[in-house]
C-alpha cells in the first residue's frame, strides 16, 4: 500500500470548497487534491496545538487528557514506527521548526528517514547579528525579527518559500519511489499558520486597499486592532491558502 498523509497547521474547514461551497477563498489545489482523497466528514480535533495535535494523530491517544505540550514519549506506540516493523518504509518531508525545539523532541526519529526545509516561523535559520534590512517600525500584532531575516531568502520568489519547497521535495521523494510498493510518506507544512507571509500576487487576489501598519501575525488573546486591520488579517489569511 502507498499512503501519502499531508498536515497542514491551522487549516480552516469552514475555509474549503470542499466542506463549503460558498468559502470566498480560492483553493485550486486543495480542491484539485481532495478530488483524489480521502475526504472524512465528521472527523473531529482532540487537542488543538501543534505537538499535541501530532502525538493524537501519529499514536491515536488524546495527549490534552493527560499532558499538555511534549514530546513523544519512549511508551508512545505511532503509526510510522509500526508500519516499519512491519516493513513499511516511512518518510516525513516538513517545514515545522517545532520538531527541532524544546518539547518537540522524538516525533522525526519516528520515521525511516526525513528532510527539513528552514525558515517558517521563528526558525533560527539565517545567522545575522545585525538587524535585517527591512524592520517595519509601526507594525500591529507580532513581529518576529528572525522571521524577518529567513524571509529575505524568498521575498516575493514563491519557489523559495517554506511550503513550496516542501511540497516540492514531496513531489520529488514520490518520483524517485514511484516504482515501490509499500510506503507510508508524512508531508507537513506549518502553513496556513501565521505569519501570513506571501508573495503579493496573492494578497491582490483579496486586498488592494490596505495602508495600515505591517501586520502578519496577530496576537493571541482579545482583538486589540482596528476593524480594518481584522478584515485585512483574514484576507491575508486566505491569500496564504490560495498559495498552499
Amino acid at each position: 500500500m502507498k499512503v501519502v498523509l499531508v498536515l497542514m497547521d491551522t487549516l480552516r474547514k469552514d475555509f474549503l470548497k470542499t466542506y463549503n461551497t460558498n468559502s470566498f477563498v480560492a483553493t485550486p489545489n486543495l480542491d484539485a487534491f481532495a478530488q483524489d482523497s480521502a475526504v472524512f466528514d465528521n472527523h473531529y480535533i482532540g487537542s488543538t496545538p501543534c505537538m499535541p495535535a501530532r502525538r493524537d494523530i501519529m499514536t491515536g491517544r488524546l495527549n490534552f487528557l493527560e499532558r499538555s505540550w511534549g514530546p513523544i514519549e519512549p511508551f508512545d506506540i505511532t503509526v510510522s514506527k509500526v508500519l516499519q516493523e512491519h516493513g513499511v518504509y516511512s518518510h516525513l518531508t516538513t517545514d515545522h521548526t517545532h520538531y527541532f525545539r524544546l518539547g518537540g523532541e522524538g516525533y522525526i526519529n519516528q520515521f525511516t528517514t526525513w528532510d527539513f526545509h528552514r525558515g517558517q516561523e521563528g526558525d533560527p535559520w539565517i545567522s545575522r547579528i545585525k538587524d535585517p534590512e527591512w524592520m517595519p517600525e509601526q507594525y500591529y500584532g507580532k513581529l518576529r525579527r528572525q522571521y524577518q531575516a529567513n524571509r529575505e531568502y524568498w521575498y516575493e520568489d514563491e519557489d523559495k518559500y517554506p511550503t513550496p519547497r516542501t511540497f516540492k521535495s514531496a513531489c520529488e521523494w514520490l518520483e524517485l519511489n514511484k516504482d515501490e510498493d509499500d510506503f507510508f510518506i508524512q508531508v507537513e507544512v506549518f502553513d496556513p499558520h501565521e505569519p501570513f507571509d506571501v508573495p503579493k500576487k496573492y494578497m491582490e487576489l483579496y486586498d488592494k486597499v490596505y495602508t495600515g501598519p505591517y501586520f502578519e501575525t496577530p496576537n493571541y488573546g482579545e482583538v486589540d486592532v482596528p476593524e480594518e486591520a481584522v478584515d485585512y488579517i483574514r484576507k491575508r489569511y486566505a491569500a496564504l491558502m490560495t498559495m498552499t
